[in-house]
């Protein structure tokens, strides 16, 4: 029969050695995520930067004269509760109330109703747009046929301060 012997060191580690093992340690775990990190930060840069950007809407704009753009696609929002009024209280509102156009030609008003009822851009007194703005994300075509500055408002039961005042669920187009 064999003895097997082995050379074992029975004594418990010093205080100095069990140091050296913590920092060891220590700077392995530090590396390790110094590691993972520069793996994350090349990943970001390399698929971040391959990336084409975000879509944006495109909108063609004609210009009458230096002062007049005339937007062929208008996107805006209808957002009950969103502008603020003289006393501080929220009211509903379109994004955008002023609109130019050129008489005749049909200009696309890409709106997004985030109302649960329908809204209106209506002209009143000439004009002739009666658009229903219905909840959701809509296309309409606003089309005026003579020139002019014609007055706008929500005409769908809504919040009556912003029915009556311009930058709210009012506003004008203008018909060059």
């Amino acid at each position: 029969m064999q003895n097997d012997t082995h050379d074992f060191d029975l004594q418990e580690p010093s205080d100095a050695d069990q140091r050296n093992t913590s920092k060891r340690i220590g700077v392995a775990l530090l590396s390790a995520l110094a590691a993972v990190l520069a793996l994350v930060a090349v990943d970001v840069v390399v698929i971040n930067g391959a990336q084409n950007p975000a879509p944006r809407p495109v909108v063609n704009v004609v210009r009458v004269s230096d002062t007049t753009p005339i937007q062929r696609t208008v996107y805006l929002s209808v957002s009950p509760g969103i502008k603020p009024g003289p006393n501080g209280k929220l009211h509903d509102a379109f994004s955008v109330t002023n609109f130019t156009v050129r008489a005749g030609q049909p200009v696309k008003l890409v709106i997004n109703n985030t109302d649960n009822g329908d809204h209106s851009i209506t002209t009143m007194g000439g004009g002739g747009v009666n658009i229903i703005v219905r909840p959701g994300l809509h296309t309409y075509t606003l089309l005026v046929r003579t020139q002019g500055r014609f007055e706008w408002m929500c005409t769908q039961p809504c919040d009556p301060y912003s029915m009556a005042h311009v930058g709210y669920m009012r506003g004008y187009i203008t018909s060059v």
